[in-house]
């Protein structure tokens, strides 16, 4: 039993409602912070590549070429826009599966923005990092993933498209090692 200032008795269980209740509004706050974007300067995850070369030949922060940006990725039905950046940006990497926008990768110039200002806002606006390392830190959301990595890259992925593209690799894998055992057998 605890005593109040006017010599009253606070119950212990009334005390630990409270700090309950305090504790639960502290996670729940710190969920509504945890939301992840899904989309950088209007260009938004699941994008066709037409919406995003208009965003990006209207945007200052690119220096978007048009279609000599564009090229294919060594998977079918993968696509990546390469663009320039200016100031804050020194390029745009924007990776396509299937004619939806999957991936944003922004390389930063560390001459203009540092690692840590940009760890710092990040943690401020999404809480501690769901995973971290000394080559990146990342904050997930069940749906997005936004990644900071070394030297000074921050990435927007879309999980389903990247867990899928990582159950594909890895059966790719297992069938090239059952290719590879068939050919050596020809031996």
């Amino acid at each position: 039993m605890c005593m109040t200032s006017n010599g009253g008795k606070l119950n212990i269980y009334g005390f630990l409602i409270m700090a309950v209740l305090f504790i639960l509004s502290g996670i729940l706050g710190a969920q509504d912070m945890a939301g992840i974007p899904r989309e950088y300067r209007n260009i938004r995850l699941g994008m066709p590549p037409d919406e995003v070369k208009n965003l990006l030949s209207e945007d200052p922060w690119f220096a978007y070429r048009g279609e000599a940006d564009v090229s294919l990725l060594e998977r079918p039905r993968s696509s990546l826009i390469d663009a320039g950046g200016s100031l804050f940006i020194n390029r745009g990497l924007f990776q396509f599966e299937e004619d939806a926008l999957s991936a944003i990768m922004l390389e930063l110039n560390p001459e203009t923005v540092d690692w840590f200002t940009i760890y710092t806002t990040l943690e401020e606006r999404y809480g501690t990092p769901v995973e971290m390392n000394p080559s990146k830190a990342w904050w997930e959301d069940g749906s997005t993933r936004l990644a900071l990595e070394r030297p000074l890259t921050v990435k927007y992925l879309d999980l389903a498209v990247f867990d899928a593209f990582i159950e594909a690799d890895v059966d790719r894998k297992a069938w090239r090692e059952q290719a590879r055992e068939t050919f050596l057998d020809e031996f």
